[in-house]
């Protein structure tokens, strides 16, 4: 604590333009919460192996990845077990819940859609590059919406097939209230669908 502490005030002195200096300090502690939240990987991911060994499973191998987060993006190294008969797996990150093949926890997602249903993609992806501790382009906020957007179809659809084998009720005065947005798309393209509550589909 007190070497980070040391750092910071050597950046404080050092740069004398605030602007340039409140980077410096803010470079400084992404680097800082990416090397920690790397550490505590590591050690979650060593701790795991116990509990994989007594279930039969074997280390294969190692890999290092790369994960973006709310906070920033960490790397890490985790190990790969394998067992004869079953899939290989990556406890660490089933334990993290970080789907295979993403680059964004479920959280950085979620805030994602959020900034999106409020504004365009381009926008959303200056307010992302600004405010987190990794970059995004318009593009890849589009490809974050539509897996979202296919969810809430298909829940949609399976809303609608209860409520037909359901029976209907007679209401006096039927009340609806309802907050989102709409997005201008090609004639009969489903392939997304925003909405402002996009939260709850993505946890």
């Amino acid at each position: 604590m007190e070497l980070s502490v040391t750092e910071i005030v050597k950046i404080i002195k050092s740069e004398t333009n605030i602007i340039k200096r409140e980077k410096a300090i803010a470079f400084f502690f992404l680097n800082l919460i990416r090397e920690l939240m790397s550490l505590a990987l590591e050690r979650v991911d060593q701790e795991l192996s116990e509990s994989m060994r007594n279930r039969g499973y074997q280390i294969e191998k190692k890999n290092q990845r790369s994960i973006n987060m709310a906070f920033g993006e960490a790397t890490y190294v985790r190990r790969r077990y394998v067992k004869a008969g079953q899939e290989s797996r990556y406890p660490l990150d089933k334990f993290m819940g970080f789907d295979k093949y993403k680059h964004y926890s479920v959280l950085a997602v979620r805030n994602i859609l959020e900034v999106s249903s409020d504004a365009a993609y381009r926008n959303t992806a200056l307010a992302v590059n600004c405010l987190l501790g990794f970059n995004i382009s318009h593009a890849q906020i589009g490809n974050l919406v539509k897996p979202a957007g296919q969810k809430i179809k298909e829940q949609q659809e399976a809303d609608i097939r209860y409520d037909a084998q359901t029976a209907k009720k007679r209401v006096p005065v039927l009340c609806l209230e309802g907050d989102g947005i709409m997005i201008k798309a090609l004639k009969d393209d489903w392939s997304f669908i925003a909405i402002k509550f996009v939260k709850d589909y993505v946890m």
